[in-house]
């Protein structure tokens, strides 16, 4: 009870805050959050991805990199994977010339594909909530993939809870449970009808209910993707920035994966694709 009431207030703190900045801000007050979380979320997958005994300079580039790849990916959007390809390859081509540092090529790998993941996750991925916020209903949408992704996030937890027997992955999330993830579904399904209802009248329901389950899949996975990452890294949080929730990462491991789709489907549905 009380690790709930404990999240309870640190999501009320954090939304609170998400909406103070849009009050005095606008659209610039998300992007300044996003710039923030993405900061602090690519120091916390840094501490993830290497280890202690790391090289501090290597390690201080790859931050500096993986913040430019954020940086020019938001400002440039239309060259977003040339930039993501370019610091890529430029890493991996600095890590290759202090080869002598590492005892066989396999080590060398594994720091190679850490560093390109790094750069996708936490470099490439929050750029594409800059890209929702650009779109001309950029606000509505970016409220959509938050309602989505966090209604789906409290509906996976509270079924899970309380109803959940059918382990998902027990060997990557052993919490997490078909129950659960269904529970979530619904609740996506549910805060998407309430946002269509007000802000979203001219979409089509049953399309925005196909974006919306999309939505709430891919985000699923993210939270996955993050499991994996910390149960490699022997960590049970990212961080600790938020009480009962553990750091950035572990609060927005599902709408980073979940934007490119909720940017794809807003330009679907909004008829800007085609």
């Amino acid at each position: 009870m009380k690790s709930l009431l404990t999240r309870a207030i640190s999501a009320i703190i954090a939304v609170l805050t998400i909406y103070l900045l849009y009050f005095f801000f606008h659209s610039n007050g998300f992007k300044i959050l996003i710039a923030i979380g993405a900061f602090i979320g690519s120091f916390e997958l840094m501490k993830i991805l290497f280890k202690e005994s790391d090289s501090k300079s290597n390690k201080f580039v790859f931050y500096i990199l993986l913040v430019s790849v954020f940086i020019l990916s938001s400002f440039f959007p239309a060259n977003a994977a040339i930039i993501f390809a370019f610091f890529s390859i430029s890493y991996m081509l600095f890590s290759m010339l202090i080869l002598h540092k590492f005892e066989d090529l396999n080590e060398l790998n594994l720091f190679q594909a850490k560093s390109v993941l790094g750069f996708f996750y936490m470099g490439l991925l929050p750029s594409f909530m800059i890209r929702i916020l650009d779109l001309p209903n950029g606000l509505v949408w970016i409220n959509f993939l938050m309602a989505v992704v966090f209604a789906g996030d409290i509906g996976a937890y509270l079924t899970g809870i309380t109803m959940g027997k059918r382990k998902i992955m027990p060997t990557i999330s052993p919490k997490k449970t078909v129950e659960g993830s269904l529970g979530g579904i619904v609740f996506s399904l549910l805060a998407s009808l309430i946002i269509k209802s007000y802000f979203l009248t001219h979409i089509n329901l049953i399309s925005l209910f196909v974006l919306t389950f999309a939505t709430s899949i891919v985000a699923q996975f993210g939270d996955f993707f993050e499991s994996i990452l910390k149960r490699v890294a022997e960590v049970k949080d990212s961080g600790s920035i938020m009480p009962g929730h553990g750091g950035i990462l572990d609060r927005v491991d599902g709408i980073l994966f979940a934007a490119p789709v909720v940017l794809f489907g807003a330009l679907l549905l909004e008829k800007m694709l085609f």
